[in-house]
C-alpha cells in the first residue's frame, strides 16, 4: 500500500483549510455569544447593546481570522507572510480593467441600497440616530475586520492551495469556502459571494498580495453602509437628513 506522504505543501494546505473552517466556526459562535458580548461591554461601552455587538464581531473577526492566521503561518517551518499575500510588493500590476471596478461598485451599491431586502440587514448597526463619530467608528471597524477576513481567504487559504492546485481549482475551492462563510446570511448573499470571490481571488493571484481584494471589499462594504444609511427611512445622521 502506498502511503500518502505528508509533504510540507500538503501540511500547509491542510492546516489552512482546517483553520478556515474551524476558525470561522469559532468566530461565528463566539461573536453571537451573549456572554462574550457582555464581557466586551463591561470594559468597552461604545454604542448601545446591538451596536457594541457589531463592533465586537468585527474586532473578533480580525483577531481570529487575521491575527491567528498570521501566528499559524509564523509557526509553520519554512514559511513567511509575504508568500501568503501579506506584502506590499506586487508580483505584477492589476489588469487595466480593474481600475473601473471601484466606480462600478459605487454605482451598484447606490442602486441596490434602497431595496428592502438590503435595508433589513444594513447598516449592520441599527441605531436610529447616527453621529459622525459613529460613522467613523463603524468604518474603521469594517476596515480592520476586512483586512483579517481577506487575509484568511485571499491570503492563507488561497496561496496555500496554489502550492498544490492549479489556479482554477484553487480559486474554486476558495469561492466554495467563502460562500460557506456567508451561508447564515441567506441564499442571496451566499450566491452573490461567488463572483466577488472569483474576482478577489484572481486579483490576489495576479498581484501576489491581498490588497486589491481588501480595497474592493472595503469599498463594497463602506459604500453599501453609507448609501443604506441615507436610504433607511428610520435612520438619521446627526446634523443632516436621510
Amino acid at each position: 500500500m502506498t502511503l500518502l506522504l505528508l509533504t510540507p505543501e500538503i501540511l500547509r494546505f491542510s492546516i489552512a483549510v482546517l483553520w478556515c473552517v474551524v476558525g470561522f466556526g469559532a468566530y461565528y459562535f463566539l461573536s453571537h455569544s451573549t456572554a462574550c458580548v457582555s464581557r466586551f461591554e463591561s470594559f468597552c461601552r461604545i454604542l448601545d447593546k446591538q451596536g457594541n455587538q457589531v463592533v465586537f464581531q468585527r474586532l473578533l473577526g480580525f483577531l481570529l481570522l487575521g491575527v491567528v492566521s498570521v501566528l499559524i503561518i509564523l509557526l509553520l517551518p519554512g514559511t513567511n507572510l509575504q508568500e501568503y499575500g501579506l506584502s506590499f510588493k506586487f508580483r505584477s500590476a492589476p489588469p487595466w480593467w480593474s481600475y473601473f471596478l471601484i466606480p462600478l461598485i459605487l454605482v451598484l451599491s447606490y442602486l441596490t441600497a434602497r431595496k428592502s431586502a438590503n435595508l433589513e440587514q444594513y447598516p449592520q448597526i441599527r441605531a436610529k440616530q447616527w453621529t459622525r463619530s459613529m460613522i467613523g467608528l463603524s468604518s474603521i471597524s469594517w476596515l480592520i475586520f476586512l483586512i483579517g477576513y481577506e487575509f484568511l481567504f485571499r491570503g492563507f487559504v488561497l496561496f496555500a492551495a496554489l502550492e498544490l492546485l492549479e489556479p482554477v481549482p484553487a480559486i474554486a475551492l476558495n469561492c466554495a469556502l467563502y460562500a460557506f462563510a456567508h451561508f447564515y446570511k441567506g441564499p442571496t448573499e451566499t450566491f452573490g459571494t461567488i463572483p466577488a470571490g472569483i474576482l478577489f481571488s484572481y486579483l490576489s493571484l495576479i498581484t501576489g498580495n491581498i490588497w486589491c481584494a481588501v480595497l474592493l471589499h472595503s469599498v463594497m462594504a463602506l459604500s453599501n453602509e453609507g448609501f443604506s444609511l441615507r436610504a433607511h427611512p428610520e435612520m438619521q445622521i446627526e446634523g443632516g437628513t436621510t
